[in-house]
């Protein structure tokens, strides 16, 4: 009885913590960090500043946790495997990394919430460093395992597994990214980025294949 009460209770929160969330995230993105304050997230979700700061302890703890959510979103759909798979190419792999990678960065809600956090980590260096802690660095090990484990079969030739993993990373991005937000231009086809892709990958290849 105990444990049932307590699992509603975890629910019930997590369903509240999502629904602050996502109001604060529209508010972040319509007026930015420094012009959204609590009050407005509130007027949106109900509840009080007790919730907020039991929760997330502050707004920029609030505007943290809307960042890494974001982060992991597109982390959660990008699967990158531990070692070669049977039956499916290398180049494969690295297109479907690619593809799952690029199509979670580049959705708008994605893209605006990274414009706000790239303004306000100007000012607060301590919330960049998290952001980068909670996607690009996961994204950059996971790279990098499964780089090394090619490359201890045989299969790819990479001197530095590290600086491989970033420059497939940029090489994937394309510009896409960087022109999205500062043009504020979203509007990416499924069939770019899919060209976007097989190319970066080819080039990559290109060069770390065993001759």
């Amino acid at each position: 009885m105990c444990a049932d009460k307590s699992q509603a209770v975890n629910l019930a929160q997590d369903r509240r913590k999502r629904v602050i969330l996502d109001a604060a995230r529209t508010l972040f993105i319509e007026k930015g960090f420094e012009q959204t304050s609590l009050d407005m997230i509130i007027a949106r979700t109900g509840g009080s500043r007790r919730n907020i700061y039991d929760l997330f302890g502050n707004k920029e703890g609030l505007f943290e946790a809307v960042m890494k959510d974001q982060l992991g979103r597109i982390l959660s759909g990008t699967h990158v495997p531990k070692s070669a798979e049977d039956g499916v190419s290398i180049q494969s792999q690295l297109e479907a990394i690619g593809t799952e990678f690029l199509m979670g960065l580049l959705q708008p809600t994605v893209l605006r919430t990274l414009r706000q956090f790239i303004v306000a980590a100007g000012e607060r260096p301590d919330l960049g460093q998290q952001a980068y802690a909670a996607g690009p660095a996961v994204l950059y090990e996971r790279l990098e395992t499964y780089f090394s484990a090619l490359v201890a079969e045989g299969k790819l030739d990479l001197p530095d597994v590290e600086v491989a993993s970033r420059a497939l990373t940029e090489m994937i991005k394309g510009g896409l990214e960087l022109k999205a937000m500062m043009t504020g231009d979203y509007e990416v086809s499924t069939k770019q980025i899919r060209r976007q892709v097989s190319k970066a990958v080819l080039l990559f290849l290109h060069g770390a294949l065993p001759r």
